[in-house]
This record gives C-alpha cells, sequence and structure tokens, in this order.
C-alpha cells in the first residue's frame, strides 16, 4: 500500500476497533444488541474492512445508509443483517428487499411498497421521530402508523428505533426525556398486543453519559471509531482509541531556492506564501480531502520526526517547507522520504484532533473529508476501491 505509481496510505487499526467495541458493550451491559453504525464509508474508516472485523466480532446487526455500501458489504462475504437507514423511495424499496437488506419505514408510500411482494411478509424497521425533527414517524403519530403497518399482511414490522443525540448537559436532559417519550410509545403498542422485536434509541452519548431506557439494542458510531461525540463533562471517553492510526504519503519533488522569491510565491495565493528556500511535495491535495488551514493557523506534517509546516494546498499536491529537517543529523530530505499527515513518528505525534483544529471543525468533519478518498490498509484485511 506504501507504493504505487501514487504513494498514499492509510491503516486502520481493527484491533483499537475490536477494543472499542468490547468497551461498548461493557457500557450497554449484558443482553443489548449492538448495532454498529458504518454509514457514510464507515465514518470514514472503510465500510467494507471495519464491516468484516464487526462482522467476526458477531454483532447483530450493521446498519449503512447507502445501498452501494451494503452491496459492497455482502459482496466481501458479510453476512451479518444490515439495517438500512433513512429514507428510500418507494420506486427503490423492492429492490432494497429483494438484495436482502432491511429497509426503514417513515410513511405509509413506504410501507405499501413493501407490502407488495409476492413472497412472505418482509422485514421492515420503523422510525420515530421523538423530537429531532429530521426525519421518522412523528411521535404524536406513531402508535396509530405502526397499527396500520402491522395489519399490513406483506409486512413484519422486526424494529421501532429513534435518534435523540446531543453534546452537552443541555441537550443530555433533553435525550433522556426522549427516551423516556420512546419507551412509552413501546410500552402502548405492547398493551395493544404489538410486541416488536428490537428496539433502539440509545447511541454513542447516551452510552458515555450513563442513560438507560427500556430498549434492547443500541446503535454506535463515534465511540467505535474512537472519535469525540460529547463534551468531556458528559463522560469519560479516555477508554476509547482512535481507529484511524495512520495516513502517509512520500515525497515526490524535493527543490532548494536562494534569493526572494518571485511570482506568485511571493505574495497571497491560493496556494500560500512560500518563502522557504528547501520545498517539498507530496501527491495529496483537496481532492484527497485534505484543505488549507483556517486563518491564523499552520497546518503541520512529519518528515524524518519532525514537524514540518504546510506552505500550501492545491487540487493534486501540498507543498512543504523542509526547512526543519535540511541538513539534520549531515542529511537532507529526498524523493521518496515518508510525509505522515496523521500519526507518529520519533517522538512527534500528529493527531485527527490536530487537523480538526487547523480546519475549524469536528474530527468527525475531517474524517468526512477522507471518506472514500483514503486508500486503506485494515490490518491486512481488502482495501475499500478508490473512488
Amino acid at each position: 500500500m506504501a507504493g504505487g505509481p501514487r504513494p498514499f496510505w492509510a491503516h486502520i487499526d481493527l484491533d483499537a476497533l475490536r477494543h472499542n467495541y468490547a468497551e461498548v458493550c461493557r457500557l450497554a451491559g449484558p443482553d443489548i444488541k449492538i448495532m454498529p453504525a458504518v454509514k457514510a464509508d464507515g465514518y470514514g474508516h472503510g465500510a467494507v474492512g471495519v464491516a468484516c472485523a464487526l462482522s467476526d466480532l458477531g454483532v447483530f446487526a450493521l446498519v449503512t445508509g447507502a445501498f452501494e455500501e451494503a452491496v459492497a458489504i455482502r459482496q466481501a462475504g458479510v453476512k451479518t443483517p444490515i439495517l438500512m437507514l433513512g429514507h428510500c423511495p418507494p420506486e427503490a424499496l423492492p429492490e432494497v428487499t429483494a438484495a436482502g437488506f432491511i429497509p426503514t419505514i417513515v410513511d405509509m408510500a413506504g410501507a405499501a411498497a413493501v407490502a407488495t411482494s409476492s413472497g412472505p411478509p418482509e422485514a421492515v424497521y420503523i422510525k420515530v421521530d421523538c423530537g429531532l425533527r429530521r426525519l421518522g414517524v412523528a411521535l404524536e403519530a406513531a402508535d396509530s402508523f405502526v397499527r396500520a403497518v402491522a395489519a399490513m399482511p406483506g409486512v413484519k414490522i422486526e424494529g421501532l428505533y429513534t435518534h435523540v443525540p446531543f453534546h452537552d448537559n443541555a441537550g443530555a436532559e433533553w435525550s433522556r426525556a426522549r427516551l423516556a417519550a420512546f419507551d412509552g410509545l413501546v410500552r402502548r403498542l405492547a398493551v395493544a398486543g404489538i410486541e416488536i422485536p428490537v428496539t433502539q434509541a440509545m447511541a454513542s452519548a447516551n452510552l458515555l453519559a450513563g442513560h438507560s431506557d427500556a430498549s434492547n439494542a443500541v446503535c454506535v458510531g463515534h465511540l467505535l471509531y474512537g472519535l469525540p461525540c460529547a463534551d468531556a463533562e458528559i463522560g469519560d471517553a479516555s477508554a476509547f482509541r482512535p481507529v484511524l492510526a495512520a495516513v502517509s504519503t512520500r515525497l515526490i519533488h524535493v527543490s532548494t531556492h536562494a534569493g526572494a522569491p518571485t511570482g506568485s510565491a511571493a505574495g497571497p495565493s491560493p496556494y500560500g506564501r512560500r518563502n522557504a528556500t528547501t520545498i517539498g511535495v507530496i501527491p495529496v491535495g483537496l481532492s484527497d480531502g485534505l484543505r488549507n488551514p483556517r486563518e491564523g493557523q499552520t497546518m503541520e506534517m512529519l518528515v524524518r520526526g519532525r514537524r514540518v509546516p504546510v506552505l500550501g494546498v492545491s487540487l493534486e499536491h501540498c507543498v512543504l517547507d523542509l526547512g526543519a529537517v535540511t541538513n539534520v543529523g549531515g542529511a537532507t530530505p529526498e524523493v521518496g522520504d515518508e510525509v505522515v499527515v496523521i500519526g507518529a513518528e520519533g517522538n512527534e505525534r500528529i493527531g485527527l484532533a490536530d487537523l480538526a483544529t487547523w480546519h475549524g471543525c469536528s474530527e468527525r468533519e475531517v474524517m468526512m473529508l477522507f471518506a472514500g478518498r483514503l486508500p486503506f490498509d485494515h490490518d491486512g484485511l481488502r482495501p475499500a476501491p478508490r473512488r
């Protein structure tokens, strides 16, 4: 993975993923079904690779929002049930069920499309909007909706779920109240004779905050990948380890320059002010998910164990100031030297949190910049295909 015509690779630490899964199971408690989210290319970590590892751990189900991801996971040999999150147009639902995936239903049109199957009743999950106001059957209408779907001969309600995310104390109190509201819905349905096998409302932040509910499943994403999901005041996440271990490339060009810079290198430009006398170029740029840092920030990478500033990011390249490693120990940087974008070398380390600070966003958002772009090495498992 480190060679090839364009050297650029990422290492996914599946031991960290397994460790985080064990921590999730510990927080969730016994007899709770774990439904890992592998949506958005496994939160940018490679959906196929992480799905293979999670399937080997015996997770109850995998959840994703993209049909293409679900197909790729199946083609990799994963047999674990796959729940499709979000909304699917009614006309596409037969394709989803024919592929063996479990669709989410949020309206009667979707339920009717599934019910037209000529085979045995198709399993579905119903999503309820308990207050997030994004997607799902409104809580106020959920009792009657679930009863109507349960009466359809071609549909089997396998699961009922909601989503009540938060990141601070105020949000935690709101989420706790919404969990109670969802529990109330499940109880009312049970009294009406509708027993639903899988119910799920809690996610990563709820586990971290020590919340509890009456559901028998949790859906986790952030904690599995070692990504922050809530403010530090919510709970201690130090037991969870980053699954993205490293992102690296190699120098493809090194040049030295004397005197003052000329042209666009001398003044403001989209590629930065280049006053450095030793320049390095790497074959990674905007098209790979990197960005120029926000104003007042200096992005850095590691070369020969030392931090070097990034002078500018263009579509397919980054330019580095190699002054910090020029003539160190009598050696100068050379074409082929490894450049660490994320990871450790020597006594230095650049983490995902560093990129988040330089870009003025969250660590999850940095991973979404990389999503679908990184050529992964999942501890020797098959790499995700380049898009």
